[in-house]
């Protein structure tokens, strides 16, 4: 690991204990090993090193996420395969997926960085749009579907970090995929 990711790891743990105003440079420099100095030859604020932190969550959850559905033929395989892959990205990431929880809202990521991070999602968006088109998911305004298929996502992670035992019970893990399907299937 090198010592950008080192930096960017220590700040993923100490802002998720901490929070962004009580996690110091000096306490993110020393987390991760390297002077203080250092971690400002990679990240000119703290502001710039929180929203590199999103966009390198957004990419380790985008490389997983996206992992098999060229595959799958339907858009509810698809879907499937986006939630399951979801469900493990974030049971085996907890720090990640607890991070965008805390800092997806904040005003300390950037409206640049909230844009960038929409747009790695631009070819899981397309799918819904797919679907709407033709008539397999209820034609409704797509921002609100999104925010349903996000609040379910986010939903059933929280659960399964509560009930790791459920998460590998496959009957249990199709029901929770089909509250998901059952809600936005036309």
């Amino acid at each position: 690991m090198d010592r950008r990711e080192r930096i960017l790891k220590a700040a993923l743990k100490l802002f998720n204990a901490h929070g962004f105003d009580n996690t110091p440079t000096a306490r993110i420099s020393k987390e991760a090993g390297v002077a203080t100095g250092t971690l400002f030859n990679y990240f000119d604020t703290k502001e710039q090193l929180i929203n590199s932190l999103y966009l390198y969550c957004k990419d380790s959850l985008i490389r997983q996420i996206t992992q098999g559905i060229d595959k799958e033929k339907t858009l509810r395989s698809k879907l499937k395969r986006i939630y399951m892959n979801y469900l493990g990205w974030g049971l085996h990431n907890t720090d990640e997926f607890l991070f965008f929880q805390q800092f997806s809202n904040s005003p300390y990521i950037g409206e640049v960085t909230r844009k960038e991070g929409v747009s790695k999602l631009s070819s899981l968006l397309e799918l819904i749009t797919e679907g709407m088109e033709n008539e397999i998911i209820k034609n409704s305004n797509q921002d609100y579907i999104n925010a349903v298929i996000v609040g379910i996502f986010n939903s059933s992670m929280h659960y399964f970090i509560e009930n790791p035992t459920l998460a590998k019970d496959e009957e249990f893990l199709e029901i929770s995929f089909n509250f998901l399907w059952d809600s936005i299937k036309k």
